[in-house]
């Protein structure tokens, strides 16, 4: 069920995407996505930033009504939780591509919208008008974002804890395409590099992390076997507390 719902959301804005870029005979570079395909192009490219914005605005209102629906959809034909974890591994933020990607994986969005409805827990009216945009809040850890290459990486380590080299190329039918990671990490330069915020100081020891997740990649090992394995990349910036002793 979870397969078919991810393959419909990329149909479903993939549709929508190529519309507008074909009337405008817009020819953008094209790039082998993980595990579809994609097309790096913006909308400000084609109509001016002001018709961008307004298409921004209007695509992001109907990505949220549909993904409300689907998301519903899917919560009632799952049966149970496991199916669910083993898909967290199969997480978005890998791409192949020619060139560095201009935008945040989709599927990434997705899965930060879904678990702002998972944790929100309210009704499809109450969530509408419940954005922590709209209301002013901040999170606890600031985090930033951003694709780097296996270039960058270099090693990594797998799910049985070994070190594995990261390959930079990958080959396709077309020639080879470069390996991105979308990481997510705690901001050194941050308001929060001294601690969480919004945390009471008298009483707790508070500290932004950056916590990892695994992603497939391909990879190679010690005795030179090439293959495509789970990896460790940094995937977000959590708070941790410890309680002030002796108060």
């Amino acid at each position: 069920m979870t397969i078919l719902f991810l393959t419909m959301v990329i149909s479903y804005f993939g549709c929508m995407k190529a519309a507008p870029m074909k009337e405008a005979n817009v020819r953008g570079q094209g790039s082998l996505a993980y595990p579809g395909v994609r097309t790096h192009g913006t909308l400000e490219s084609v109509n001016g930033p002001k018709a961008g914005s307004r298409r921004l605005t209007s695509l992001a209102d109907t990505f949220e009504h549909v993904i409300e629906e689907l998301l519903d959809e899917d919560q009632k034909g799952r049966p149970n939780e496991e199916n669910s974890k083993d898909a967290d591994l199969y997480t978005s933020r890998v791409m192949l591509s020619s060139q560095v990607p201009l935008e945040p994986p989709l599927l990434f969005l997705l899965e930060e919208y879904k678990n702002y409805l998972d944790a929100a827990n309210m009704s499809v009216r109450v969530r509408r008008h419940s954005d922590p945009a709209r209301r002013g809040e901040l999170s606890v850890c600031d985090g930033i974002s951003e694709w780097v290459t296996a270039a960058d990486k270099k090693t990594a380590v797998d799910m049985s804890g070994g070190t594995v080299t990261v390959l930079e190329k990958v080959p396709v039918s077309k020639g080879q395409l470069k390996q991105y990671f979308y990481e997510t990490k705690c901001n050194p330069m941050g308001y929060t590099k001294e601690g969480c915020r919004g945390i009471d100081k008298r009483h707790w020891n508070s500290q932004c992390r950056t916590t990892q997740s695994y992603v497939r990649a391909l990879t190679m090992d010690s005795k030179k076997r090439i293959g495509w394995r789970f990896i460790r990349i940094d995937t977000s910036c959590v708070c941790t507390l410890t309680i002030k002793r002796g108060r």
